[in-house]
């Protein structure tokens, strides 16, 4: 089975208000990845829903998507931009932050449901289940906190300073997934560390 992606789709908010919060590390980690995976190129809007950058992989044609209909309409951007280029829903992964996994562990899967975020959920609406999705770590969440503030506040000092690290795994696993699979990428940082598989 060939499960190279084709199409990373970085989930996050648009506006200087969002930038440094925590619901938006899928955008923290696309700007990373489009320095990493396409240097010198920049981003391109798409039909004013979302921004992307292309580049090549093995001969392939690869890409980075932010969506900017806001999180809660995330599949709106991803439909668009994966019908046009034929990307079938098994070579699309969504990457985006997660309460329920303590700050620093990510998780890939190959399908599944959206638990409770609303942006996944309006990914799955839009191409189905079947995609692949990496799940970034923001919790735990504080008893005294609702979910809906918790995520839309910033990092702590400390977390600010883990940050770059957790970001450069993430980037790394999605760069996996990108030349070797979805499921290379998974043997390789889906362990209880986070670490690499040697």
């Amino acid at each position: 089975m060939n499960d190279q992606l084709q199409l990373a789709v970085l989930l996050g908010n648009p506006g200087p208000e969002y930038e440094k919060t925590r619901h938006n590390i899928g955008f923290m980690l696309a700007d990373l990845a489009a320095s990493r995976l396409a240097p010198g190129e920049r981003w391109r809007d798409w039909k004013g829903l979302g921004l992307y950058v292309e580049f090549a992989t093995a001969g392939r044609r690869c890409f980075l998507l932010k969506p900017q209909t806001y999180m809660n309409l995330s599949g709106q951007a991803v439909q668009s931009f994966g019908g046009f280029y034929k990307v079938p829903p098994v070579a699309i992964l969504a990457a985006y932050d997660d309460l329920a996994l303590p700050f620093g562990k990510m998780r890939l899967r190959r399908d599944g449901s959206a638990g409770s975020h609303n942006g996944m959920a309006s990914v799955i609406s839009a191409v189905g289940p079947a995609c692949p999705r990496l799940r970034l770590g923001i919790g735990p969440r504080p008893a005294h906190i609702e979910g809906k503030n918790f995520v839309l506040s910033k990092f702590s000092k400390e977390e600010g300073v883990r940050l770059p690290e957790f970001l450069d795994r993430a980037c790394d696993a999605l760069k996996t997934a990108f030349t070797g699979g979805v499921v290379t990428a998974m043997n390789r940082y889906n362990n209880d560390g986070d670490k690499p598989v040697p």
